[in-house]
């Protein structure tokens, strides 16, 4: 009998023992885990710049400036940076060519400013860090985009590209930007995906009636916005 009690006390001493262990494994394992989603990091380094032609005005009167230069033929897209209002012309991608039509404008007595906007870089953290190759996929397929927008917004200007052409182009557009968003599954691309919707209907809008060049530039300057936002999208 008091072997039997010595062997029953040795077998409940290494259950205990070796459920213990497993549990202290467990422990382990998750606190590796989230230790490595803590200090796991990646940085996203998407450098651009682009260069706005805007015109300057008060905070009150930005919407009826807004009017003004979107019925004069610009993009007449209200802008807010650095607490100053403005409203944006066109965007370029070459600061030459804002200096172009900048100084074009001025012998017209068309007063306007070059608003050069960069990127930020940022960083993905813990379980987002993998997703790094997606964000800058994102941004460089919105890059595409708003550059296909840029040429067939000078296309139409110079008469080089029928409505049919560009009408294409605007619906090639909205294809991709909704092709980014349904393979936007993860949460950190909710407010991504939600300025993805709004270049969607935008685009979808203007491609069922006559294409103008304002409407193009519009939302090529409202692409290259959201680019230059993209360290306020991932934060």
């Amino acid at each position: 009998m008091e072997t039997y009690r010595k062997n029953r006390s040795r077998r409940s001493a290494a259950t205990f023992f070796a459920a213990l262990a497993v549990f202290l494994l467990t422990v382990g394992l998750f606190v590796g885990v989230f230790f490595w989603y803590g200090e796991e990091e990646a940085r996203v380094s998407f450098e651009r710049e682009y260069y706005f032609l805007v015109r300057d005005c008060e905070e009150t009167t930005a919407a009826a400036v807004a009017g003004q230069v979107y019925r004069a033929g610009g993009a007449g897209v209200p802008l807010e940076t650095a607490g100053e209002s403005c409203v944006v012309l066109a965007c370029y991608f070459r600061i030459t060519d804002a200096e172009r039509v900048q100084g074009a404008m001025e012998e017209k007595g068309a007063a306007a400013r070059i608003l050069t906007l960069g990127t930020s870089d940022f960083a993905l953290e813990g379980e987002n860090a993998p997703l790094k190759g997606r964000v800058e996929g994102n941004l460089e397929t919105a890059e595409t985009c708003a550059r296909i927008l840029y040429d067939a917004a000078n296309g139409l200007e110079r008469a080089s590209l029928s409505q049919e052409e560009a009408r294409a182009a605007v619906r090639g557009i909205v294809k991709a930007l909704k092709g980014l968003r349904v393979n936007n599954g993860e949460s950190l691309f909710a407010r991504w995906n939600a300025g993805l919707i709004s270049a969607e209907r935008r685009g979808t809008e203007i491609a069922d009636g006559i294409l103008y060049a304002k409407d193009l530039r519009a939302l090529q300057a409202e692409l290259c916005l959201a680019i230059i936002g993209a360290d306020t999208y991932f934060a």
